[in-house]
């Protein structure tokens, strides 16, 4: 943690400002607390600075995800080029560089779930000038993601990463530019309150880029939560070992590379008639069995076991998603099978 970064950090409950313990002599922190008036201490471990409290730490989904980031610590490499060109598309960017202008008067950029840290690893790539922070509860996601910017960038720019619950953060109202939360905010207790928790750090004319999953046909609905229901006890060791055989199905279905042909709309199931892929139909409207070939079998597993076992895995209609943004100017929108993404800037 730099001390510079002092600037921007609260106490997250009253807002108030936070002095540091222990900082070395170059003016960084690796190990110490922040300390606020009022007392509370926050300790800073590998240079990351902790908020989340012990209980949330505890909650089963976010148990689930620091397991898996522990689990794969090269997800961010192996996933980056495949994820980085699809949020491109999704929220209006086009690509790298679409993306680039952008970023160029965003001084100040929150990711709000980094995980292994991809999307704010392109923010500071592509923004270098700018100050970005990521944020998450999975303490095993932020470790990895330091780890993985030491290795791959080196002493250029690196993203701020704070331990930090989207109810609970540790900045100002009001503060940021562009707050990024992507794939994340479904995963959270009441997505709708998390929303409104990141827009209030938002400046008035500063945007948000969120994605949400979106409700599936009816057979696909009752087996995700069929699923979810007799493996969410476990550990996601347990989830990988559920789900391996339903990686397999999707792999095999995949390699068939065969397609058929629906004559009616299934109205009753939800299913629109139409030509499909054979994987890609038992994936959309039976169960979620993905499969990428530019993947290894261990990442394919990987994005299988964290959709089923999550206890937190809200999905929404394009409907019940936009009435989020009714004081917002849309900016970009995209609606497809998986889920849906908005951009939209803050009146």
């Amino acid at each position: 943690m730099d001390r510079a970064d002092l600037e921007f950090l609260v106490e997250p409950e009253t807002n108030s400002p936070l002095i540091v313990e222990l900082e070395d002599a170059n003016g960084s922190v690796g190990e110490g607390w922040l300390v606020a008036a009022a007392g509370q201490r926050y300790e800073i471990r590998e240079g990351i600075p902790s908020f989340v409290a012990k209980e949330t730490m505890d909650e089963q989904t976010v148990r689930s995800f620091d397991e898996k980031w522990e689990k794969h610590k090269t997800y961010r490499e192996e996933t980056r080029a495949f994820y980085t060109d699809w949020y491109l598309a999704r929220f209006g960017f086009g690509d790298r560089a679409g993306l680039s202008r952008f970023l160029e008067d965003k001084k100040l950029i929150l990711d709000a779930g980094t995980g292994a840290g991809r999307d704010a690893a392109n923010f500071v790539e592509l923004a270098p000038a700018s100050r970005v922070f990521g944020i998450d509860t999975a303490w095993h996601a932020l470790v990895t993601s330091a780890r993985n910017a030491r290795r791959e960038e080196g002493t250029k720019p690196q993203a701020r990463l704070v331990h930090a619950d989207i109810h609970r953060l540790p900045f100002a109202d009001g503060s940021f530019d562009f707050i990024n939360c992507d794939q994340v905010i479904h995963h959270t207790p009441e997505p709708r309150v998390a929303f409104e928790a990141l827009a209030r750090k938002l400046r008035v004319g500063g945007e948000i880029a969120v994605y949400v999953y979106r409700k599936k046909s009816v057979i696909r609905e009752f087996t995700d939560d069929y699923v979810r229901e007799r493996i969410k006890h476990g550990s996601f060791e347990d989830a990988l070992a559920v789900t391996s055989a339903i990686t397999k199905l999707g792999k095999a279905f995949a390699e068939l590379n065969q397609r058929v042909r629906i004559e009616e709309d299934l109205t009753v199931l939800g299913i629109e008639k139409g030509e499909y892929d054979v994987q890609r139909f038992l994936h959309w409207h039976v169960l979620k069995c993905f499969w990428n070939p530019t993947f290894d079998f261990f990442t394919n597993n990987v994005v299988n076991a964290d959709w089923y076992h999550p206890v937190h895995c809200h999905r929404f209609t394009p409907e019940e998603f936009r009435a989020w943004f009714q004081d917002w100017d849309i900016l970009a929108w995209d609606e497809q099978e998986a889920g849906i993404s908005c951009r939209a800037r803050k009146r």
